[in-house]
């Protein structure tokens, strides 16, 4: 919202007005109509309220003034903007573990990002539009801020990073990409998008990862050590 009082009383932004009370309001442009004294005390003048709500939406910011109070809605941060139904966050190291077991035959993609990184941020409206370009595909990001054991464990030493899993053969490959080289991405996924027919249950994880993050507790882990079949199957124990 804009204010000027150099020759006219001038707002800017889309409003809504709500009272108890039906009303009409309007602004009529004022030309020349304060003198110098006058602007300066209309700018010294707190604004009263009589009990108008009133919203202003101006670009890149939400505001909400209710009352005699000023209160400013965060707007929506870079990374929790929502996209396509096969692009989705990873809530914990058990979510990518079950993702990947039960993703089937599917490919997919795990992206780690972190909101402080500054090459992440002009990467993620292009990974969506990649996701809804590939919608036989699964893109699974995962915050590297939040989850930094995982990441850690995971082998996925910087950010923007990309792994690729499939099927029983598990993890494909694994690699760093920004926007400027995002034909790395595009050519992984025009060679590893193909179909391909199952030979046997979703690897997922690689085993020494699952045992790391059991040890830590933060996933459940239930099969025994050295056994390379469908994870979950058996009780886990010591060798």
């Amino acid at each position: 919202m804009a204010l000027s009082l150099t020759n006219a009383v001038r707002l800017g932004g889309s409003y809504e007005f709500s009272s108890q009370a039906k009303r009409s309001c309007s602004f009529m442009p004022l030309t020349n109509v304060f003198s110098d004294e006058t602007k300066k005390s209309a700018l010294k003048t707190p604004i009263q309220s009589n009990g108008w709500k009133l919203n202003c939406n101006s670009s890149g910011s939400a505001f909400n003034h209710a009352g005699n109070q000023g209160e400013a809605t965060q707007s929506t941060r870079w990374w929790e903007v929502a996209g396509t139904d096969n692009f989705r966050e990873i809530l914990s190291e058990e979510d990518l573990k079950d993702s990947l077991k039960n993703a089937g035959n599917k490919l997919v993609v795990v992206h780690f990002y972190s909101p402080a990184c500054g090459g992440c941020r002009p990467l993620h409206p292009k990974m969506y539009q990649i996701a809804e370009a590939h919608q036989e595909v699964i893109f699974l990001k995962v915050n590297q801020q939040v989850h930094k054991s995982l990441c850690k464990t995971i082998i996925a030493p910087v950010v923007p990073f990309f792994q690729f899993y499939r099927g029983a053969q598990g993890r494909l490959c694994s690699f760093s990409c920004t926007l400027a080289t995002i034909k790395k991405l595009r050519d992984a996924l025009t060679k590893h998008g193909t179909a391909q027919c199952s030979l046997g249950p979703a690897k997922g994880l690689d085993e020494d990862v699952l045992l790391k993050l059991a040890s830590n507790k933060e996933i459940e882990l239930s099969y025994p050590v050295g056994f390379s079949g469908n994870h979950g199957d058996f009780a886990l124990h010591a060798a």
